[in-house]
């Protein structure tokens, strides 16, 4: 009996929560890179020597061919400016996961218009 109610204790515990990728805010519409996402990629630039995996974020707004544009976009901006920093573009991959779903708090939350850093080293 213990032993199941330490299991199902287990199972119903919610798994240690992962730290937040490092990410760049973007203004709804933009792809533009701002103070501190750039200071954010110099960082990343600086310290990472392993593959960099960057990740675009849309909201779902426009319908899945625009959204996805947007968060290519974003992620490309990145790609971009991380390379400019000096980081070789096979060292980079990016990819861009399904939209968010569309809820009342989604179109006022900036963390769904993001691009994910993760730098691997």
């Amino acid at each position: 009996m213990r032993a199941l109610l330490a299991l199902l204790l287990f199972a119903t515990t919610p798994a240690l929560a992962q730290p937040e990728p490092p990410a760049c805010l973007f203004p709804r519409g933009s792809a533009a890179l701002d103070e501190p996402c750039l200071a954010l990629l110099e960082q990343i630039a600086r310290t990472s020597s392993g593959p960099i995996t960057i990740r675009g974020f849309a909201q779902e707004q426009q319908g899945p061919r625009l959204d996805g544009l947007f968060s290519r976009r974003r992620a490309e901006a990145v790609a971009e400016e991380l390379e400019r920093l000096g980081v070789v573009p096979e060292r980079l991959e990016i990819t861009t996961p399904p939209a968010e779903p569309r809820d009342v708090h989604s179109r006022l939350d900036p963390h769904s218009r993001r691009v994910e850093i993760i730098p691997g080293n």
